[in-house]
């Protein structure tokens, strides 16, 4: 027995069967496969349908309190690849959890449960997330969205109404009994059959299935009806009664319009995020041109032009704007100390502020461009203060620990991943950044060219445009691999170059949360990074997605054994993939974000607190973080 089935209530469960609830017509007729406990068929026969249930041993996981209902009919040991006791067409739904993965034969199994339901009736069906554990009774563990899908379609059911999502312990989809039979004459159980079926409509409206198309996705064409009882828990927590579920969001995203870069990126994410989530959105971003955003934007958000000079009348029009917007809470996405402008805002308009800061917060202090102090001060005035990793609490006082939130980043989710598998002819490792000297794009060159001639089927490429292009290509001829480092220039399609790549490296040392590393490790990708990099080494697990390597030497090693060792890419980009799901998937992601800007709202606007007291302790504070860092990470070793 699988040890999912000795539960009562598999996490996720209940909110799955409140969605099903609000779906299915009046008076229908729905059959419980495997009821366990009996929750599912005692929730549909609650809301009034016509119940039956179905289950080996089912005693053995009731008790006291939790039991099948005495007046739903139990059909005792019934096989699900064999149900012949039960009439062709005759119910209008099937409620199938956490079965399929007890069956050998699947397809048949689905056979039998595609020949009782009515044409037009619903599949109701969860199966658990792929898992390495290997669990007594389960003989199928390779579950994602992807799969559960693509087996559905091939089994003949119609998924192109239907909807997916990954919910609790809940791989879970609505799919349904279609009109018409599935030809099945083209299949040829290989290449082009996704093709096919996708040409049948067969999966979701919208959905581009092909080959190597991503699987684990976390949703597709997901909607709830019903809100899930852990999204009002979480609602009520943090909000007083009065507040309203919709809160009206204005975000600082400076450059959106003119500008690809990090922070804009991250912007469009966190906006478009609570924009599908029911929020109201608008962002300022500094343009004089009225230029269109470079990002896609949900067809919600309001796009507001402020002014790129500064002056005390333009920041007065300024506040006006924002004031007449009516919102809720404000959000400052910025590295400088363009923050304290944000702050002057938000506390004249009575609004509460999140300033979300998007960088190692050592480097602006580096280069001069925002002081330790300033940033303190800035700080000191926002509600929340967003960081990307826990690691720079520590760059911040005591006394402001109480209002920090570590969030990393997140990236959009590829619709295929690189492929790994199988004999090339070419052989790539990509980098992918702007071209500036801080990137270190010429160590990657340096290190590249010490292994390059052992490996004549490699090549590198390096994705991304900027002033240091003229030396990175002088230094390429120089070293005599010219004619295997490629320049591939701005793309604005980046994810066709990691799905093309076998290993991801990333030589800079100066990052937050890189977002370009984050993009590989979501294509399935290994990566070697500096271990001095912190936004690397939240992300890189050594020796299990990639490599830290602690020197440029290191580096040439690294690359080496993985360039030189087939199955360890595959292996390492397989765990790459399963970890970037783990820890900075799109849903784990914005949920967060979603819940710091409730917290936010819900604390409300404080006062900025610039006495003579507390500008020195940041003072103070500066001159011994500062003092700690520089000695302690220094660039000269690379």
């Amino acid at each position: 027995m699988g040890d999912d089935l000795v539960t009562i209530n598999i996490n996720g469960q209940i909110d799955l069967i409140s969605e099903c609830i609000s779906v299915l017509p009046k008076n229908a007729r729905i059959i419980d496969i495997g009821t366990g406990s009996g929750l599912a068929a005692n929730n549909f026969y609650d809301a009034g349908f016509e119940v039956v249930a179905s289950g080996f041993d089912v005693a053995e996981y009731w008790s006291e309190t939790n039991r099948l209902n005495p007046d739903i009919p139990l059909l005792e040991d019934l096989d699900v690849t064999d149900m012949q006791t039960i009439p062709s067409d005759r119910f209008d739904a099937v409620w199938c959890a956490h079965v399929l993965e007890h069956v050998s034969n699947t397809e048949q199994a689905l056979s039998e449960i595609l020949r009782i339901l009515k044409p037009g009736g619903k599949l109701f069906i969860s199966v658990p997330p792929f898992k390495h554990a290997v669990v007594g009774g389960h003989v199928n563990i390779g579950w994602n969205i992807g799969t559960l899908m693509y087996v559905l379609a091939d089994a003949g059911f119609d998924l192109h109404e239907g909807r997916f999502v990954q919910h609790g312990y809940n791989i879970f989809g609505i799919a349904e009994k279609g009109p018409k039979k599935l030809d099945t004459k083209g299949l040829k159980r290989a290449n082009g059959d996704i093709e096919i079926l996708h040409s049948q409509k067969r999966f979701p409206k919208g959905f581009d299935a092909s080959q190597n198309f991503n699987g684990a996705v976390t949703s597709v064409n997901w909607k709830w009806n019903v809100e899930p009882e852990s999204v009002k828990v979480w609602r009520g927590a943090l909000r007083c009664n009065h507040n309203p579920a919709r809160l009206k969001m204005g975000f600082f995203i400076p450059w959106i319009t003119q500008s690809m870069g990090g922070t804009e990126n991250v912007g469009h994410l966190m906006a478009n995020a609570m924009a599908e989530r029911g929020h109201d959105v608008t962002i300022f971003t500094f343009d004089s041109k009225n230029q269109p955003s470079h990002w896609p934007l949900h067809a919600s958000i309001t796009l507001v032009h402020l002014p790129e000079e500064e002056s005390d009348l333009i920041d007065a029009n300024i506040q006006i704007e924002i004031i007449s917007r009516d919102l809720d809470l404000l959000v400052g996405l910025h590295m400088n100390r363009t923050f304290l402008r944000y702050i002057k805002w938000s506390q004249k308009a009575g609004l509460p502020f999140v300033a979300s800061e998007h960088i190692d917060p050592r480097f602006p202090d580096w280069i001069g461009r925002f002081p330790e102090a300033e940033r303190i001060v800035a700080f000191t005035g926002a509600t929340l203060v967003h960081l990307l990793l826990e690691e720079f609490k520590s760059t911040l006082p005591d006394y402001l620990h109480g209002k920090l939130e570590a969030i990393p980043n997140t990236v959009k989710e590829p619709k295929k991943l690189a492929s790994l598998e199988g004999e090339k002819q070419k052989y790539r490792v990509l980098a992918v950044s702007r071209l500036v000297e801080r990137k270190q794009n010429s160590t990657l060159i340096k290190a590249f060219s010490q292994v390059s001639q052992e490996f004549d089927h490699w090549e590198l490429c390096i994705l991304g445009d900027g002033p240091e292009l003229k030396n990175l290509q002088n230094l390429s001829n120089e070293l005599g691999v010219a004619n295997k480092v490629t320049f591939a220039g701005h793309s604005s399609d980046p994810y066709s170059y990691y799905q093309n790549a076998d290993i991801f490296a990333f030589p800079s040392i100066f990052e937050g949360f890189p977002l370009t590393l984050s993009e590989a490790l979501a294509h399935g990708l290994p990566a070697v990074a500096f271990s001095a990099c912190s936004g690397a080494a939240a992300q890189i697990v050594n020796s299990h997605n990639g490599f830290l390597c602690a020197s440029v030497d290191e580096m040439v090693a690294k690359l080496q054994l993985l360039m030189g060792n087939h199955n360890m890419r595959v292996d390492m980009g397989h765990n790459a993939r399963e970890h970037w799901l783990q820890k900075f998937s799109n849903e784990k992601v914005f949920d967060a974000w979603e819940e710091m800007f409730i917290k936010a709202y819900t604390l409300g606007p404080e006062n900025i607190d610039i006495s003579p007291e507390n500008i020195a302790k940041a003072r103070l504070h500066e001159k011994i973080w500062g003092e700690k860092n520089i000695n302690s990470r220094t660039r000269q070793q690379f």
